[in-house]
């Protein structure tokens, strides 16, 4: 059953129970493009609870009819769930950090035509229905402690970590097709960074004054920790050459120049099953949500 079946006979079920009113599907042309002049949002395609869903809400997605009723039939049905104003910072949070900064994320609200009110209100819509969505398969997706535990014995490998490396990184960009006059130009400045950081200058500082890197900069220039299989191998070869608490020399990759710093290193290790059980457990459970759909 495909998950689109699976959520529309969801739906039906909670309709049964008088939870959510049957969507009224207009049926005369006429009257789909007669609403739609007046709305100014393209032909009526749908109307579910009072609410019009038009063609201009499809447009530019990979939504259909169908797809938008039964969203708008999750919602009523999730309207009632209580969110906790914490979880919606905590996204709000995620989002900003994707952005870099404050600054950029609030450029991008405005861009979008959202304020941080809206914004908030959509993160907390998806929220309920990801909790009433999640009440009704729950049952069936328990997960035990011994079933984690068999999974633990017959997939010891997967849960062998690697050597990890913590760094942070001053980033001029000049990808491989960056024109010569501009290469130059940057590899003077990094050049010019690797001269104050010898001198004594905060590293951090330096980092959020000067790195391109937007991601990172606002933290310092710090990566977090990271293994060879998640950086280009020109930057972990570098990586390799310091002990903790130098820098290195200002180097290239496809990416541009950089001069790190190595913070910290963690040992390869075997993740204990105390340590692995919350992730197995989480696995396990959406893995039969998958086979549930």
């Amino acid at each position: 059953m495909s998950k689109r079946l699976w959520l529309s006979g969801l739906i039906v079920a909670v309709s049964v129970l008088g939870l959510i009113c049957s969507e009224i599907l207009c049926r005369s042309m006429v009257f789909h493009r007669a609403v739609g002049r007046m709305a100014g949002r393209g032909q009526l395609v749908a109307i579910t609870h009072g609410k019009g869903i038009y063609q201009d809400d499809l447009d530019g997605l990979e939504a259909t009819e169908s797809d938008l009723v039964l969203a708008e039939n999750l919602r009523r049905a999730a309207s009632s769930e209580s969110i906790d104003a914490s979880r919606i910072d905590r996204e709000i949070s995620l989002l900003t950090a994707e952005f870099g900064n404050d600054k950029a994320f609030d450029r991008a609200l405005r861009s979008s035509g959202l304020s941080i009110l809206s914004l908030r209100e959509k993160i907390a819509k998806q929220l309920r229905g990801l909790d009433w969505l999640e009440r009704q398969i729950a049952p069936g997706t328990a997960v035990t402690e011994l079933e984690c535990r068999k999974f633990y014995d017959a997939h010891a490998e997967l849960f062998a970590q690697p050597i990890r490396y913590r760094a942070s990184h001053l980033f001029l960009a000049a990808h491989e097709e960056t024109p010569p006059e501009v290469v130059e130009e940057k590899t003077k400045a990094i050049d010019a960074l690797a001269v104050r950081v010898s001198g004594g200058e905060a590293f951090s500082q330096l980092a959020a004054e000067t790195s391109e890197d937007e991601a990172t900069k606002s933290r310092g220039g710090d990566l977090g920790f990271f293994s060879a299989s998640r950086v280009p191998s020109e930057f972990f070869a570098e990586v390799q050459k310091l002990r903790t608490g130098e820098t290195s020399k200002p180097f290239r990759s496809h990416l541009g120049f950089h001069i790190l710093r190595l913070d910290e290193i963690k040992s390869a290790h075997q993740l204990t099953f105390e340590e692995a059980r919350a992730e197995i457990s989480v696995a396990l459970a959406n893995e039969r949500r998958v086979s549930s759909a």
